[in-house]
């Protein structure tokens, strides 16, 4: 993304009543790479700044209200294209994550499931004809349950993007970077922040905004999350493009706006960004209470 000057902050006032109404909350619990720390650092004006920038951020996705501060249980429906190390997709997809350590995959081709369920440290496999393969404690399943685990996070952090309150953990910062244009996949004009936390990964936010009446901006959603990697320990860099933001399907406990189209993508060192997911999201559910049959293998078939 190519920089354009950096505006002066006294551009921007956020009115007080908005400041005061959205709260710190709780962080997300999970595998989520948000971090939580009690420290609260001393602000420069970039990051006093930033922090004003993801409230309006947190307002317009929570539809005028203080937020979800704390995500339980994600649940998202969509069409997708995954390309992982051991998993290669096209067509529907669904998939489930609840706080701390569960997690469950179903994918769906020609009119055949299979479920990957993990609970912990234990994973399962449902086949399209009901037959169910213990993957833990296997000598196949170790590779099985490290691409399920990198799943399991991924969920985490994409509860978070949408719901953006739990982020504001303590110790968390938020600093303007400044405004960016981005070409190809990442077009648009944003507004740049880093969020930086006590024994967190490092995240980038590129946020759509409006022009205010006082010449300043008005921050909306997040069109482009990064979550840096570390090259050392190859651990990939990943971007999230998050588009065609809408309101949230009736029956919700919170209201919240949420991303229609998901493309992310993977990147190690210096290579090419490669593409590793390209979805539309059919549903979208936070906080609807998960029950635990969801994260247990099927009983045996009585013969």
């Amino acid at each position: 993304m190519s920089t354009r000057p950096l505006r002066t902050l006294r551009r921007v006032v956020l009115g007080a009543s908005l400041a005061a109404a959205l709260l710190l909350g709780q962080p997300t619990t999970g595998e989520a790479r948000g971090g939580a720390q009690p420290a609260a650092p001393k602000l420069t004006p970039n990051q006093r700044y930033g922090a004003q920038l993801f409230d309006q951020c947190i307002w317009y996705v929570s539809q005028g209200t203080r937020g979800i501060t704390r995500t339980n249980d994600f649940h998202i429906s969509v069409d997708a294209e995954l390309d992982l190390d051991t998993t290669r997709h096209r067509g529907p997809m669904r998939l489930w994550w609840r706080a701390p350590d569960k997690y469950r995959q179903e994918l769906t081709t020609n009119n055949r499931r299979t479920t990957k369920i993990l609970n912990g440290e234990f994973m399962w496999i449902v086949h399209p004809t009901g037959s169910v393969q213990r993957m833990h404690g296997t000598a196949e399943g170790a590779q099985a349950i490290r691409q399920l685990k990198a799943d399991r996070l991924r969920m985490g952090d994409l509860a978070q993007f949408i719901t953006l309150q739990s982020l504001k953990s303590p110790g968390a910062t938020f600093e303007y970077m400044g405004e960016k244009v981005g070409k190809g996949s990442y077009a648009g004009k944003w507004l740049k922040l880093t969020r930086r936390a006590p024994g967190a990964t490092t995240m980038h936010f590129w946020l759509a905004y409006d022009r205010a009446q006082n010449g300043g901006f008005i921050a909306k959603w997040p069109g482009v999350v990064r979550i840096d990697g570390d090259a050392a320990r190859g651990i990939p860099t990943e971007d999230f493009i998050l588009k065609q933001w809408a309101n949230s399907p009736a029956g919700q406990p919170h209201k919240f706006r949420y991303p229609k189209t998901i493309t992310a993508y993977s990147q190690t060192g210096r290579q090419r960004p490669v593409r590793f997911l390209q979805a539309t999201v059919q549903d979208i559910r936070i906080n609807t209470g998960t029950p635990d049959s969801y994260f247990k293998p099927p009983a045996p078939r009585r013969r």
